[in-house]
């Protein structure tokens, strides 16, 4: 037995959390729980984001909205999105993360609801607008929380985030066409897909612990250092300009690629349905893309992927009119944009800022992908209007990622934050703060 007078310290003295996260947070199984929780709720915004371009045609239909008047329905959900993720980042340091994530997940719910009592088109473009606000509250306060859960696997646990979207990606388009061929309505999925997103809110609140959501980095084994501490550094810059134009390429397709299939290439709604809901599929794979980009640096990942995104591009509006065809070839930009350019581009925005800055980085992506996208089918339709459809594919999503690959060569890798291990010896007041 050691004295207590002697000059060895004790093996009490060291920090019951050295060496491994505390009990019921990230290490334990009730944590992943709470996370895969918190996932599903994330995972029904994706369902209307997917089942709504698909369902345009009739919207557009019953209401006469025009061509631009429908790209813009389909994408400006996302300026809402894009006005809040900066101030949400930003509350996020004084706000409970579960707070907001529930708030966001019920205010999504509401909006989506509501769409279908829309009187014309500014109401309609409001409940859209405010479905936005809600998605970005909740989108920032989960990807805050998966950065601080897991530091040592940041890519992979933005991943899983996506994966949230591809499950609700694949089930809202076809789920959606089905609850609309039983009910010979639009609305139908609409209404559906808000409920769910009210339920989900409800077992959030019930089942995941605040312990859980409000975490520090400061508990694990290993932390980030180093890193810009302002929007302006060169990393942070440059990577928030491509986000801008990922959004308008992603966002393009999402809310006019249906249309494309449609009225240009002749398929039908079904085919429509079928062809996005790959694209979704291949967003299953984001965990591996998140696997990737923690082994690779931000300027490889980015530009190789960029230049993918590009060839995919060419591939969908240039290629036969054929529902093999384009569902390949829409798997392939699924797997490119959303296992790899989104992942790749929130996990090295969060990178290139000091982790104490981690959650304006969060919001720094959302405003940056989300703005843009909420005019990225109103800037489509304008294109096709000028050039036609197979043009405006490519000049908008093809000539953008390689606009993208070009800037991502500027990026430094020294100027990116690193892991290192937690000083153990720090006073309290050094400790990482969100």
């Amino acid at each position: 037995m050691i004295s207590q007078n002697s000059s060895q310290p004790l093996p009490t003295q060291r920090p019951p959390d050295a060496g491994q996260p505390a009990k019921g947070l990230s290490g334990s199984k009730a944590a992943l729980l709470m996370f895969v929780l918190i996932l599903i709720a994330y995972s029904v915004n994706a369902m209307d984001r997917m089942v709504f371009p698909v369902l345009l045609s009739e919207v557009r239909s019953e209401y006469k909205f025009g061509l631009p008047e429908a790209g813009l329905q389909s994408t400006l959900f996302a300026l809402g999105m894009g006005l809040t993720g900066i101030p949400a980042g930003i509350a996020l340091r004084k706000v409970n993360r579960k707070y907001v994530l529930v708030a966001g997940t019920v205010l999504f719910s509401v909006a989506t609801i509501l769409t279908v009592v829309s009187f014309g088109f500014w109401d309609m473009l409001a409940w859209r607008v405010l479905s936005g606000v809600g998605e970005a509250l909740q989108l920032v306060a989960i990807l805050t929380v998966a950065t601080h859960a897991f530091p040592r696997h940041r890519g992979v646990a933005i991943g899983s985030v996506n994966v949230a979207f591809a499950t609700g990606a694949l089930i809202g388009p076809n789920l959606g066409v089905a609850l609309h061929q039983a009910y010979d309505s639009w609305r139908a999925p609409m209404i559906a897909f808000g409920v769910i997103g009210l339920v989900a809110a409800v077992l959030v609140v019930v089942f995941v612990r605040s312990s859980f959501t409000e975490q520090k980095s400061a508990r694990e084994v290993v932390h980030y250092v180093g890193g810009s501490t302002s929007f302006l550094g060169r990393n942070p810059l440059i990577l928030a300009v491509i986000t801008v134009m990922f959004g308008l390429i992603d966002f393009g397709y999402i809310g006019m690629y249906a249309s494309f299939v449609i009225e240009h290439l002749g398929l039908s709604q079904a085919d429509a349905g079928f062809a996005m809901g790959l694209s979704g599929l291949a967003a299953f794979a984001s965990p591996l893309g998140g696997w990737l980009v923690d082994r690779l640096t931000p300027k490889i990942a980015i530009t190789a992927l960029s230049i993918a995104q590009a060839v995919c591009g060419i591939a969908l509006f240039t290629g036969p009119a054929t529902l093999a065809w384009q569902a390949t070839w829409s798997f392939l930009f699924g797997l490119v944009a959303s296992s790899g350019l989104y992942v790749g581009l929130v996990a090295s925005l969060v990178k290139s800022m000091n982790e104490t800055h981690s959650s304006r980085a969060s919001g720094l992506f959302t405003t940056c992908i989300y703005t843009a996208a909420g005019f990225a089918g109103l800037v489509f339709s304008l294109i096709v209007g000028v050039v036609g459809w197979s043009a405006a594919g490519l000049i908008q999503v093809s000539g953008l990622s390689i606009a993208s690959a070009v800037l991502a060569l500027a990026l430094r890798n020294r100027e990116f934050s690193r892991l290192a291990a937690v000083d153990r010896t720090a006073t309290p007041q050094s400790t990482i703060q969100e």
